[in-house]
């Protein structure tokens, strides 16, 4: 799920589903019967179906339920303006939001949360996951799904260089980027997309390194630290090769898709669904585990970029909206498979994981890309995200952009970027 992408319209979409559904009633009042739910993109639509489920499994209880569509960016102001103010009837029973932003919910506001503790065993998920909705020791989010970091790429393009599907798994990205060098030759289309700014690329290869913007103690990491000069010395021999096509926005790199501007892209698996939306491509992309770095036998092939959780709000009618959530998004395999099917949501809890089903993929080539992700995402490597992720890596991503293309030095570079790290760090 999106926003390790850059941001979502801003505007508002109401998308609101009123139903009577089954659950424990505990209210009798008219007034507060109603479970509000907050959710951006493909999340807003799979609540919709939660609630779908939900009332054809309970059809008795008067609860009513409001999904409300928002823009990322515009639904993450409002939750912080409102829980900065105590207003928090003015906010929704639930909401889904990514990793990165649990810590500046939680550690601010963490009285305005429930305590999902109890309903979250530690068994049943990823530890890369569990450790990123857990604050003084308590749950304070379900953890629902991963960005899993995935190499998607056009076959028919790289058979006209003379390559095989074979040959794009397992790959350094040193022999991606020979692969990408023979393709563009042969094509004259450059091998991937990126908005070097952006730093979605940089946020993949960090955590597949293992490392982070800050250390388990919240400390600045980025000095000092091998994953990430062999992150950004890795992205500038990308650019270096001249293979790149660079992105002037978010619009941009997903007209380049459908004007076959690409043979790739490395990203989170929610690109799935953007790229499938070209149905005129159908049959011609594949994926495949995302380049690994060189440098160190640590580095890995799997990565997360927007994964998310979903989070209830200490308020009127909390204990329904926690049996709901905890129903629904933490355990319901019926919902899993409708996430997983159309959106390419993959979920986390290892037991919906076990019962996802998946028939293969026509657009994909009957690539079977659930399965893929699912086996990918176990492998994941653990790191605490913190605070201010956003805030950070837009501002190493400016700095990662100077270096390669060439207005600073890669010494230059790390420094400024510790430097906006401890920035941030003294700032909280």
């Amino acid at each position: 799920m999106p926003l390790v992408k850059p941001p979502s319209s801003i505007l508002i979409i109401m998308l609101l589903c009123i139903a009577t559904c089954g659950c424990v009633n505990d209210s009798n009042s008219e007034s507060d019967n109603l479970v509000t739910i907050w959710a951006y993109d493909s999340s807003a639509e799979v609540a919709e179906k939660a609630v779908e489920i939900y009332k054809r499994n309970h059809p008795d209880c008067p609860y009513e339920f409001e999904v409300v569509s928002l823009g990322q960016e515009d639904m993450v102001e409002k939750i912080k303006i409102y829980l900065t103010i105590g207003s928090i009837d003015t906010l929704p029973n639930i909401f889904y939001d990514e990793d990165y932003n649990f810590m500046e919910y939680i550690s601010y506001h963490q009285e305005y949360f429930v305590d999902l503790t109890p309903h979250i065993s530690a068994d049943d998920y990823y530890q890369y996951k569990l450790i990123n909705v857990i604050y003084d020791d308590k749950v304070y989010a379900i953890p629902y799904d991963c960005g899993t970091g995935t190499l998607f790429y056009r076959v028919d393009l790289i058979e006209k260089a003379g390559y095989s599907e074979a040959d794009m798994t397992e790959l350094t990205w040193d022999e991606y980027i020979h692969i990408g060098q023979k393709v563009k030759s042969a094509t004259g289309v450059d091998l991937l997309v990126i908005i070097p700014e952006g730093d979605m690329e940089g946020r993949l290869l960090y955590q597949s390194a293992g490392t982070w913007f800050f250390d388990e103690e919240g400390n600045a990491n980025i000095a000092n630290n091998p994953g990430f000069v062999s992150a950004i010395t890795t992205l500038k021999r990308v650019f270096d090769s001249d293979i790149v096509y660079k992105a002037s926005s978010w619009d941009d790199m997903i007209s380049c898709i459908g004007n076959e501007k690409i043979v790739s892209l490395v990203g989170g698996s929610w690109w799935a669904p953007i790229i499938s939306s070209f149905e005129d491509q159908s049959g011609l992309w594949r994926v495949a585990e995302m380049p690994k770095m060189t440098g160190s036998d640590s580095y890995s092939s799997y990565s997360n970029l927007g994964g998310g959780n979903w989070f209830i709000i200490n308020k009127e009618n909390q204990n329904f909206a926690t049996e709901f959530a905890v129903e629904m998004f933490g355990n319901n395999i019926e919902l899993a498979n409708y996430a997983a099917e159309k959106y390419y949501v993959i979920p986390v809890n290892k037991k919906l994981v076990e019962g996802l089903t998946d028939s293969g993929t026509e657009f994909f080539g009957g690539q079977k890309v659930v399965t893929f992700m699912s086996e990918t995402n176990q492998h994941i490597k653990p790191v605490k995200y913190g605070l201010h992720t956003y805030e950070i890596t837009y501002t190493v991503g400016g700095y990662v952009g100077d270096y390669v293309n060439g207005y600073l030095s890669l010494d230059a570079a790390i420094a400024k970027m510790q430097t906006a790290a401890e920035k941030v760090v003294s700032s909280s």
